[in-house]
């Protein structure tokens, strides 16, 4: 009898340690996946993003408003598709291998000397942070580690994008003049009432156009202009829609600038609105970047311009020259000259 007991013991035990050890290896791998599952499912519900970059030391963080549209946390208009790629990656984000363990000890090194730390809110609430560090050798991972309110990973993994090859890295960053709106002014032909146009580098290309009644007439320097070709004046009226600069400035130094400033623009254009809005945009040829600086030959693709509030940004030819350029389009300067 007490034989039959002890072996009824013994079973017991050898049941309970088979189901503790099942747990625990269930739990185990639920820790696993904990650890992997870097991706966001309802991006819908995503409302801000906030980027530390800690080798620059700078943070920049996105919220959505009440209309659905994102912008920083001053309000200001970031460009949408800039947070549309972050939230793709946070959609798609899949894991593509682990790191071998002789490497871990100095992967750990690397992502704490260099990474970002991109942590998302969903719904007001903080619900995980990548921390997104170096590229694998061939360019097609990035070594990751998550956190969520529950745990944070230890070890960094690999990580990918479900159709995508390449690194993860440069879909997150923190500099302010690469989320700003490029936009610069945007107006249809009825809503101009004055263009002025004042250039430097040619005077007798400068003119002035004032919305009369149905029509527009087309002076400079206070003499009306002759041999206008309607057609083409509100052809030109009409490029005045969606008017954006191609780059924020990355190469002038503030003494640059001051230094820039103090001299006058070699184009100037003033717009004024039916609504009575003005827009003013002071523009600088640009010495092409390919030549020495005791040459003097100006870029024939870019120019600076200054925008109202100060800001010195890049612009193409192709969107401001046909602004600049356009009596060249409406009149015939043969009988004006």
């Amino acid at each position: 009898m007490k034989k039959i007991v002890i072996l009824l013991i013994g079973v017991g035990v050898i049941v309970g340690l088979t189901f503790l050890a099942m747990d625990l290896s269930k739990t185990s791998k639920v820790s696993d996946m904990s650890l992997i599952s870097f991706a966001v499912q309802d991006t819908a519900s995503v409302d801000k993003i906030s980027i530390y970059d800690n080798y620059f030391d700078r943070t920049f963080t996105v919220v959505r408003n009440e209309q659905g549209v994102w912008e920083d946390e001053d309000g200001n208009c970031v460009q949408q598709q800039i947070i549309q790629m972050m939230l793709e990656t946070m959609t798609k984000i899949t894991l593509k291998g682990y790191v071998p363990k002789s490497a871990m000890s100095n992967m750990k090194k690397q992502m704490m000397s260099r990474n970002k730390e991109v942590k998302i809110f969903q719904n007001g609430e903080w619900i995980k942070t990548w921390y997104v560090g170096h590229p694998t050798q061939d360019h097609m991972g990035t070594h990751m580690l998550l956190e969520t309110p529950e745990k944070k990973s230890d070890n960094p993994v690999i990580m990918g994008m479900k159709g995508f090859y390449g690194i993860l890295d440069p879909r997150f960053f923190t500099d302010p003049r690469k989320f700003a709106c490029s936009e610069l002014f945007s107006l249809k032909r009825n809503e101009i009432q004055k263009i002025q146009l004042i250039n430097r580098v040619v005077p007798l290309e400068s003119f002035e156009i004032t919305k009369d009644g149905s029509s527009y007439k087309v002076t400079r320097k206070g003499q009306e202009l002759e041999n206008i070709n309607k057609d083409n004046l509100l052809f030109y009226l009409n490029g005045f829609e969606n008017i954006h600069y191609n780059q924020a400035n990355y190469t002038l130094s503030p003494e640059d600038i001051k230094k820039m400033k103090s001299e006058l623009p070699d184009y100037e254009l003033n717009i004024e609105s039916t609504s009575n809005d003005t827009y003013e945009l002071d523009m600088y040829r640009r010495l092409d970047p390919e030549y020495s600086s005791d040459t003097t030959v100006y870029d024939k693709d870019y120019l600076w311009a200054v925008k109202q509030d100060g800001q010195v940004v890049r612009m193409q030819y192709y969107t401001v020259g046909p602004l600049i350029e356009g009596q060249t389009v409406f009149v015939d300067n043969y009988v004006n000259n």
